[in-house]
């Protein structure tokens, strides 16, 4: 197989489990390219390629960007595609919902896996030893999943409708993210603030502003996936009057390698 996997990750939970499928399929003999989900996608598909998407569930669905992607991906005409997503918690049927999502486009769903990961929002303290297991049993998981897609045995899970469709319209709208920003309003410490730039550089969607002296956050567009917060090496982003702990599962080297 020769795969392109497109991938969107905050906090490095994402592509942390995207690289673990991705050398798994290698050590088989298979060629795998991943490209990174941003502002500006470019789709190489060759005919014979497999396509896999990899990304978090937030609010049950994804981002707003992520959503966006995959309603601009090229007439699939049977290709093949399978998904991995990561979570904090329960999925509540959106696995089903992007399976709908990729055949109506003309795809052949041939698997999807769930992984359960650290959160990335609002830990107080981070639990490292949880932390530990739940990636040491993603990893492990992930192995496992891309083995049955090198077999031809995995199965893209329908998971139980149990959000309507309502809601991803609300999400996909981008005012739930706009509503979750409200509740976490992230901001930058000026006090702390080295002027390094790093998460205007970075931010997927182009939310920060990066021309002043201080980064600014622009409120109407962040979509709060965190990797300003994760990958700021001053700790300086962070939710006013709510101390948290910096999450990220990798360095910011390893993440954007």
């Amino acid at each position: 197989m020769k795969i392109e996997y497109f991938v969107f990750s905050g906090t490095g939970n994402t592509l942390l489990i995207a690289r673990e499928v991705g050398e798994r399929l290698r050590e088989k003999g298979h060629e795998v390219n991943y490209h990174m989900i941003g502002r500006n996608n470019s789709f190489r598909m060759s005919g014979d390629s497999v396509i896999g998407l990899a990304f978090p569930i937030a609010f049950f669905s994804s981002y707003p960007l992520v959503l966006k992607f995959i309603a601009s991906l090229p007439e699939g005409r049977g290709k093949k595609i399978f998904m991995t997503a990561t979570m904090g918690g329960s999925a509540l049927g959106a696995e089903g919902k992007f399976r709908k999502l990729v055949r109506d486009k003309g795809y052949k769903p041939i698997g999807s896996e769930l992984f359960i990961m650290p959160g990335n929002y609002n830990n107080g303290v981070i639990p490292v030893e949880k932390n530990s297991q739940l990636v040491s049993a993603a990893k492990e998981k992930a192995r496992a999943f891309a083995d049955r897609l090198e077999k031809g045995s995995a199965a893209w899970g329908r998971g139980i409708p149990v959000i309507p469709s309502m809601w991803y319209k609300l999400i996909s709208s981008g005012r739930s993210l706009r509503f979750f920003y409200r509740m976490f309003p992230i901001t930058v410490d000026k006090e702390k603030c080295i002027k390094c730039m790093r998460c205007a550089e970075n931010c997927p969607v182009g939310a920060i502003d990066g021309s002043g002296e201080f980064p600014v956050i622009n409120r109407n567009i962040c979509e709060s996936c965190q990797r300003c917060v994760a990958f700021c090496p001053a700790h300086a982003i962070e939710v006013p009057g709510k101390p948290a702990e910096q999450y990220r599962a990798m360095e910011f080297e390893e993440f954007s390698r």
